[in-house]
Formats: C-alpha cells, structure tokens, sequence
C-alpha cells in the first residue's frame, strides 16, 4: 500500500492541510480541455499523476516542483502508459467484472514473473 493510502484508509475526511498529499492522482479530461491543475498538484506534493484525454495517457512524475512525463509509473512499477491504455481500451468492451478479473490476472501475472532488470542496471 501506498504511504498515504495506509494513513488515510478508511478516513471520510480529509483536511489537506494537515492530512499527507495523495500517492497519485488520476484525472480524466474527455469532453474538453480544463484548468490546468498541475500546478495545484505539485503544491500539494503530489508525486505522480495520470492523465487520460480520451486518445492517450500520460504519466507524470513530480521533481523539484515540476512534473516531468514518463513512460513508467514510480507509484506501480511495471504499469506503463501502454498498460494502462490497454486496461482503458478494454474497459470500453468488456463487462465490468471480466474487466477487473483482467487487471486482477494481469498484477498476479507480474507478480510471479517479474520482469528482468536491463543488463548494468541496479534494478
């Protein structure tokens, strides 16, 4: 579990001021382009952020107050843009429980067949 999801869980309030930031925030912006919240979510500290616009992800990753995108999610590694366009596109057609028993088989999947680390990496 994520740092702060283990010390909010199964809180119904939440005070920013003194609660900790989210691990990751998920933004979907289909019908239109909005206010530009990422510099809202980088004073909040917020680490990671995704973003969906109805065509691609982005992941983002927070460093000295500025997000940089990134093809890999520090919060999950392992999941992708790709992956999660995957998950995204298949959402669209499958049932809702075909789709969460495919994300669910996918992470087992992962989990028992990590993938191996590039060669001369620390990984």
């Amino acid at each position: 579990m994520l740092p702060a999801a283990a010390r909010m869980r199964q809180r119904e309030d939440i005070d920013l001021t003194v609660d900790p930031h989210p691990d990751l925030v998920i933004e979907v912006d289909i019908t239109s382009p909005s206010l530009n919240k990422m510099p809202i979510f980088a004073a909040l500290g917020v680490p990671e952020v995704w973003r969906y616009d109805g065509r691609q992800v982005s992941i983002f990753t927070l460093a000295v107050g500025e997000y940089t995108q990134v093809e890999e999610s520090a919060a999950f590694p392992g999941v992708t843009r790709e992956v999660i366009r995957q998950f995204v596109e298949a959402g669209k057609t499958l049932k809702r429980m075909d789709w969460q028993h495919s994300v669910r088989d996918w992470v087992q999947h992962r989990r028992a067949h990590p993938p191996a680390a590039p060669q001369g990496s620390d990984r």
